[in-house]
């Protein structure tokens, strides 16, 4: 197999800085702009519900494997 290339690798360590020139974003500065990009039928609370239950599930999992192991 071929050398691989450090810099071409998606886990390389870029500064966040870096990052921001190269991308071009900038701080949001008007929260109404960002509303803008949120789904209207979202529902902010089901996601936060879903997000909570899904760590829990997984957290309950990750127990019961160290138990078995």
């Amino acid at each position: 197999m071929g050398k691989k290339n450090s810099s071409s690798s998606i886990w390389s360590r870029v500064p966040t800085e870096k990052l921001i020139e190269e991308q071009g974003v900038a701080p949001v500065t008007d929260l109404t702009e960002l509303d803008k990009l949120w789904p209207v039928d979202d529902e902010p609370d089901a996601l936060l519900r879903f997000i909570l239950s899904e760590r829990a599930r997984r957290r309950g999992l990750s127990r019961r494997k160290k138990k078995t192991a």
